[in-house]
């Protein structure tokens, strides 16, 4: 399957359904860190979770709403990335992210980011895209802060994860400023 390689040790290769047992392994290994700031996580209780998840971002892949990756980190799966809620007639979409425990604070998911930037400004020919993160997710919102994008606003108590309302972070970045940012 489609697989793009960002440097030496870093890789997205499309999901597909062999990467069920994996992702779930991982997710699994990662649950009291996800549960913190993932909804879905509880909902995932086995691989035939995830292969219903891979079903579901496969269609939109056809239909070109979404395009869901696995981050391979020295060919091991370390996370997923998606390039997600495509609106072709504003051109803009969303990027949301994961990673394992056992690989968070190496750079895998800015250069994820950058890759997939890169990606959707070039490739794609959007306009904008947005990064999510939860106000108090110190290192995911990190990654939009240092790529540049510009935070535009909050939705307080915008989710309910554990019994707690999390209010999200919106970041935004235009593909001018991408490649105003890319250039220096």
């Amino acid at each position: 399957m489609f697989t793009q390689q960002i440097d030496e040790v870093i890789a997205l290769k499309l999901k597909e359904y062999q990467d069920s047992k994996k992702v779930f392994e991982l997710i699994d290994a990662s649950r009291d860190q996800l549960q913190q700031w993932m909804t879905w996580v509880d909902e995932v209780q086995s691989p035939d979770d995830v292969d219903k998840v891979t079903r579901r971002q496969l269609l939109q892949f056809v239909k070109k709403e979404a395009m869901h990756f696995v981050v391979l980190y020295n060919g091991e799966v370390a996370g997923d990335i998606s390039l997600k809620e495509i609106n072709w007639s504003i051109k803009s979409a969303e990027i949301g992210y994961w990673l394992g425990s056992a690989y968070t604070g190496k750079g895998i998911m800015t250069r994820a980011v950058r890759s997939i930037l890169d990606y959707a400004f070039d490739e794609l020919g959007l306009h904008k895209v947005e990064i999510w993160a939860a106000e108090e997710n110190v290192k995911s919102r990190r990654i939009p802060e240092r790529l540049g994008f510009v935070q535009e606003g909050t939705r307080r108590d915008d989710e309910l994860i554990g019994g707690k309302y999390i209010t999200m972070v919106i970041y935004g970045l235009l593909e001018d400023e991408w490649h105003r940012e890319t250039d220096e």
